[in-house]
C-alpha cells in the first residue's frame, strides 16, 4: 500500500516565469531611482532655464536703462554746449564793437565823456545803436551796478507832450511795464518839472543825479551835460 506523502492535496509550488524575476517593476507602481533622479534632473533644469531667462530680462533691462540715461545726458551736454557757443558768440559780437559790453542778449555801452540828452541820442545812433530803454527790474540792476553811481541819460523824454513819456523807439513808458522814478516822502515825486535852473523845466530823464544812486530815475534838463548809456543788439 502506497503512503501519500502529501497530505494536503492543495499545496502547488509556484510556477516560474520568465521575465518576472528580481525587482521588476509593474505598470503603475512605484519609480525605479533612475526614473526618480531623470526627473529631478529635468526639473532642476528648466528652474535653471528659467533664472537664466529672468536675469537676461533684468540685464536687458538695465542695459536699456543706462543707455536711455545717457542718451538724456549726451543731449543735455550737447544743449548746454550749443547754448554756452552761443553766449559766446554774442560775447564775441560785443567785444567786436570797441568800449561795449555784453549783457541778456545786447551790447550796451557806458560812455565816460559828457553830452547833452540830443548830443547823447545822436551819438548813440552814430554808433548803431540807441540811448538805452530799461524793460526790467534785472535791466535797471545792471545799469546801477555798472554806472559807479555816476548820472548817466537813458533813451527817456516829454519833449512832444509834457507828462506823456516816450522811449526813443516811441513807445510810451507805461507800455514797458517797469518805472523806477525816485519817490519823495514829503516833496513831490519825479519827474517834477523843476524849473528854478531852467524855465523850460526838465523834459530828459537820467539814471540818479549829482547827489542819489542810480538805481532811481530823475527828469532833468536836457541840456545838461551827463555821461549816458547805450544799446543795441547784436549783429546777427
Amino acid at each position: 500500500m502506497e503512503e501519500n506523502i502529501y497530505a494536503n492535496d492543495d499545496f502547488t509550488l509556484p510556477s516560474r516565469k520568465s521575465g518576472n524575476r528580481g525587482n521588476s517593476t509593474k505598470e503603475g507602481g512605484p519609480e525605479s531611482p533612475q526614473q526618480g533622479v531623470a526627473a529631478s534632473l529635468s526639473r532642476g533644469f528648466q528652474v535653471l532655464l528659467a533664472v537664466l531667462c529672468l536675469t537676461l530680462l533684468c540685464a536687458l533691462g538695465a542695459l536699456v536703462g543706462l543707455y536711455v540715461s545717457k542718451s538724456n545726458q549726451f543731449n543735455s551736454l550737447k544743449a548746454h554746449h550749443s547754448n554756452l557757443t552761443a553766449s559766446l558768440r554774442e560775447v564775441q559780437g560785443c567785444k567786436a564793437y570797441v568800449g561795449w559790453t555784453f549783457h541778456g542778449g545786447k551790447c550796451y555801452f557806458f560812455s565816460t565823456g559828457r553830452m547833452s540828452w540830443t548830443q547823447s541820442r545822436d551819438h548813440c545812433v552814430s554808433m548803431g545803436g540807441h540811448l538805452v530803454i530799461v524793460n526790467s527790474q534785472e535791466e535797471q540792476k545792471f545799469l546801477y551796478s555798472s554806472t559807479e553811481n555816476k548820472t548817466h541819460w537813458i533813451g527817456l523824454n516829454d519833449l512832444e507832450t509834457e507828462g506823456r513819456w516816450l522811449w526813443v523807439d516811441n513807445k510810451p513808458l507805461n507800455q514797458t511795464g517797469v518805472q523806477f522814478w525816485w519817490l519823495r516822502s514829503k516833496e513831490k515825486d519825479e519827474p517834477d518839472n523843476w524849473t528854478e535852473q531852467n524855465p523850460s523845466g526838465e523834459d530828459c530823464a537820467a539814471l540818479g543825479n549829482d547827489n542819489i544812486g542810480t538805481h532811481v530815475w530823475f527828469d532833468d534838463s536836457c541840456e545838461k551835460m551827463k555821461r549816458f548809456v547805450c544799446e543795441k543788439l547784436i549783429a546777427s
